[in-house]
């Protein structure tokens, strides 16, 4: 698979960014998301969570990171992760997604050569947790809670003043990275190997994402990524504890619940809708649809979209629709 193709894929995604400011700030409940949890993706931007409240249980590749009301963790560039809340309880957290070039709009600079690649580019750099335990982890919190004031209140110019708490968080963390090379805990021996099972995932989710309305097969798949059909099992299995077939499924399912959103003109029957997604048996469909939404198609029409809205979005509730 081409670069291009999965960079597009990866645009979709971060569809709230806006170039002349590419931040975000989202309010999440995981719980009551699609599925129960915010789902595996990545994306282009650095991704920072807040716990209000209860505990959240954070997956980046083979780890599983439990955190508790008051932590935060701050995710990489394009790191592969989801988000569930512990035990089944609730739990919230806010959102904070930002693009690096807020901070350095050419990467080819020398600052940004000094004070952003080493971050963005360094694969061991994966994750960083603080909370209020410590003088840094202090710090750093009350950066990140004046740039979420900032943008509840969006007073004139919050967005010059969300870039330079941004500037001077970014500037807290290199003096902490230059001084413990332990701040992010990842081994080099563990990135290496998830290393190789998260760049196989992600173009095998880029395929389905970009051929699930199509007849696809596990072959298909294991083909996308150059590897046999028990070896694509596998990786998929130790990455995001699913089989490429259940991925598919969900994503199919996902995306359907989707075109009845966006009250999807082509697809106005359920059959209809069915077979634009890649399934031939609409009794199977519906089934599916049931089990993942707890209400067939038809009834999913007749709710409320902005209730489902919410659910469906890869990150949560924008902070301006609260």
């Amino acid at each position: 698979m081409s670069n291009s193709n999965t960079e597009q894929n990866l645009h979709k995604v971060i569809a709230h960014a806006d170039e002349d400011y590419p931040v975000g700030v989202y309010y999440v409940e995981p719980s009551k998301m699609y599925m129960g949890y915010v789902r595996w993706h990545w994306h282009e931007e650095m991704e920072i969570n807040l716990i209000k409240s209860g505990s959240a249980e954070f997956t980046i590749g083979e780890e599983k990171i439990t955190l508790t009301e008051g932590q935060a963790i701050v995710l990489n560039c394009n790191v592969f992760h989801a988000i569930r809340s512990v035990s089944g309880n609730d739990c919230v957290l806010i959102s904070l997604l930002f693009h690096p070039y807020i901070l350095f709009k050419d990467h080819t600079t020398s600052l940004a050569t000094a004070y952003l690649s080493p971050i963005i580019n360094g694969n061991e750099h994966r994750y960083v947790i603080f909370d209020r335990k410590d003088m840094w982890g202090r710090s750093a919190m009350a950066y990140l809670n004046d740039i979420f004031d900032a943008n509840f209140s969006q007073e004139f110019g919050y967005e010059l003043t969300t870039k330079a708490y941004l500037c001077q968080l970014w500037v807290h963390f290199l003096k902490k990275y230059n001084n413990n090379t332990t701040l992010y805990t990842r081994t080099k021996e563990a990135n290496t190997t998830y290393s190789l099972d998260e760049s196989r995932i992600k173009d095998a989710i880029s395929f389905i994402q970009q051929h699930y309305a199509e007849s696809i097969t596990l072959e298909d798949i294991a083909g996308s990524i150059h590897v046999s059909k028990s070896e694509c099992c596998r990786c998929f299995k130790r990455a995001v504890s699913l089989t490429p077939f259940e991925y598919l499924m969900r994503y199919r399912i996902l995306q359907a619940a989707d075109k009845i959103l966006q009250n999807d003109r082509e697809t106005t029957s359920i059959s209809e809708l069915a077979t634009s997604v890649g399934f031939n048996n609409t009794s199977y469909f519906n089934k599916l649809f049931k089990k993942y939404f707890d209400c067939t198609p038809t009834e999913y029409r007749k709710m409320s979209k902005t209730e489902h809205r919410d659910k469906l979005s890869p990150f949560g509730l924008s902070l301006t629709h609260i």
